[in-house]
């Protein structure tokens, strides 16, 4: 016996409907996580340098919650600040051949929950001196994760503001290849303590004029007479190695400090002689000062009893 073939069509309709309405409903992926990043950095005059921030809004889409951070590729060498970057930064960074780094971070807060959204900035400067005119620099890089997966990833144009605030017509910043700092001492008198040994301050200034990249200077004794050793700096960072209190110079900038100096109760009244007294950049930067000759000064040694 034939069966139509309407009957045979319904059938197939119906069993299609029945398994359309058993089946359940596919789910959507969820949306991915977005991340907006400015297309540029504006850096403003200050008191010391200039000074910018990217604005960055991050929204988390995903269904669980997810470790985000960002990789920054720094427009100018040595721009990028990051009070924390021994703690939230995965390591010191790549080199550039440039001179620029290129750092991976975690973005301030913690996880991202579900649906969250977040604004964090990243902050640079530019210890440079300020000038009448605008300038730019070349681009910077942001890309942004979550969870591992890149979000976004833009370039950034780099202007500093001049310093009646304009920005058009900008000139090319070119910033200095070599350091170049200088010292100058006053005269070293050691003063018998109530305990018998002797204290002294040294009198120094520090001026660095250049703006290349740098994270402090140094100073370092030379021929000092025997039993005779420096002990710290006033102010005091803090730093084992005698670096000038203040941390990174700005261009033209000169500071003044003492160096603290101890002897024995047995050392010799007298005058004890001269000793020299070095700066240096930091250990880490690979340049060579653009004039050593002004690196080097000397200072006398008298031992005195108290006043």
């Amino acid at each position: 016996m034939r069966t139509p073939v309407s009957t045979v069509l319904a059938g197939v309709l119906g069993l299609a409907a029945a398994l359309s309405m058993g089946a359940p409903a596919a789910q959507a992926a969820p949306a991915p996580s977005t991340a907006s990043i400015p297309d540029r950095l504006v850096l403003e005059p200050t008191e010391f340098g200039y000074r910018g921030a990217l604005e960055v809004e991050l929204t988390h889409q995903g269904s669980e919650p997810g470790r985000a951070t960002y990789v920054i590729t720094e427009p100018v060498p040595g721009s990028y600040q990051n009070l924390e970057w021994g703690m939230s930064c995965y390591s010191g960074g790549e080199a550039l051949p440039d001179g620029r780094i290129r750092v991976e971070c975690d973005v301030p807060g913690g996880e991202l929950q579900p649906g969250e959204q977040r604004a964090f900035t990243i902050d640079f400067q530019v210890l440079t001196e300020i000038k009448s005119y605008a300038m730019s620099a070349g681009n910077g890089r942001l890309a942004v994760k979550v969870g591992g997966e890149v979000v976004a990833d833009e370039s950034f144009r780099t202007r500093f503001r001049s310093s009646t605030g304009s920005l058009r017509d900008p000139r090319p910043y070119v910033r200095d290849q070599q350091p170049e700092s200088g010292i100058t001492a006053g005269d070293l008198a050691l003063v018998r303590q109530p305990d018998g040994s002797f204290e002294g301050r040294l009198p120094l200034t520090v001026r660095y004029d250049s703006d290349a990249p740098h994270s402090g200077l140094y100073v370092i004794t030379r021929d000092l007479p025997t039993g005779v050793y420096e002990t710290h700096t006033v102010p005091s960072d803090g730093c084992a190695h005698f670096c000038v209190p203040g941390g990174q110079f700005m261009e033209g900038e000169a500071r003044s400090f003492d160096l603290v100096f101890v002897a024995p109760a047995d050392t010799a009244l007298g005058d004890l002689g001269e000793a020299g007294i070095e700066v240096q950049t930091d250990v880490s930067f690979p340049d060579p000062d653009a004039d050593p000759s002004d690196n080097v000064t000397t200072f006398s040694v008298t031992v005195v009893e108290a006043v």
